[in-house]
């Protein structure tokens, strides 16, 4: 069932405040409108965006029963409590890509070298062997290209582990109100009002069959204003595997960011 608000001015006072912008459509959220709230992430929605969505968000349907009301997060400075999972910089599905290219490329050189061998063994026997070496060129282009169109579409990258020492950690940075991102000694924090959109994507990945997991392929990608004017933007993007009880925690993360902060799950 979607729980809907629909805003009156006195009542929705406190949240009609906040300047709340609906995710989809980017226009401001005022009274008159007829809302949904994202259980998970708090997000508002007209419901037209909420239904445009398929009534899903945050990989789930449920919606709050009522607005959330308006609270201080600040009040307390808590050490940095990191995610509990480890980020790598860049897009995974580049990543991937290029891991499979990688692979591909040793086992091309591979098999031209065999080729090359078999076309000077049938220049010393003669040109009976010619059309056999050409039928194994053949052969082994398919087997070649198949085997490419495979890997690329294979989940290699939840094969490999993210090396501690050049893992990226992320945290929800009360003191400093931001979010601050560490590697080794380097440490930046980004800070609400000036990060424009948090984009994300949870995307699940299904067994091989032959490895015992049940993970999920986070993506985070934060743009944020780099000029005190606010004119020029820069993004940062990380990527990280989630296992299926470690989804709470990100939602916990998303929990805590201010109201206002557009975050957005962007497929």
């Amino acid at each position: 069932m979607t729980n809907q608000h629909y805003l009156d001015k006195d009542l929705d006072s406190e949240f009609l405040k906040q300047g709340r912008i609906d995710p989809i459509t980017s226009e401001k959220i005022e009274e008159g409108h007829t809302i949904v709230i994202c259980a998970a992430c708090k997000s508002a929605f007209f419901i037209e965006s909420w239904e445009y969505l398929g009534e899903n968000h945050c990989n789930q349907t449920e919606t709050l029963t009522q607005i959330p009301k308006a609270k201080n997060l600040f009040l307390e400075a808590k050490p940095l409590e990191y995610l509990p999972f480890l980020f790598k910089k860049g897009n995974q599905d580049v990543d991937n890509t290029i891991h499979s290219l990688l692979e591909n490329g040793i086992i091309g050189m591979i098999f031209f070298a065999f080729i090359s061998l078999l076309t000077a063994i049938a220049v010393l026997i003669g040109s009976i062997t010619t059309p056999i070496v050409a039928l194994l060129c053949v052969v082994g282009m398919i087997g070649t290209t198949t085997h490419y169109l495979n890997k690329k579409t294979s989940t290699t990258f939840i094969k490999r582990e993210i090396n501690q020492n050049k893992a990226t950690h992320i945290a929800f940075d009360m003191k400093a109100q931001g979010i601050t991102i560490k590697k080794k000694v380097q440490k930046q924090t980004i800070k609400f009002e000036d990060i424009k959109e948090l984009n994300y994507f949870i995307e699940y990945i299904a067994s091989t069959g032959t490895d015992d997991f049940n993970k999920s392929a986070l993506t985070l990608q934060i743009i944020y204003y780099k000029d005190e004017k606010k004119k020029r933007t820069t993004i940062t993007t990380h990527y990280t595997l989630l296992h299926s009880e470690e989804i709470l925690k990100w939602s916990d993360f998303l929990e805590q960011l201010p109201y206002n902060l557009k975050v957005m799950n962007v497929r």
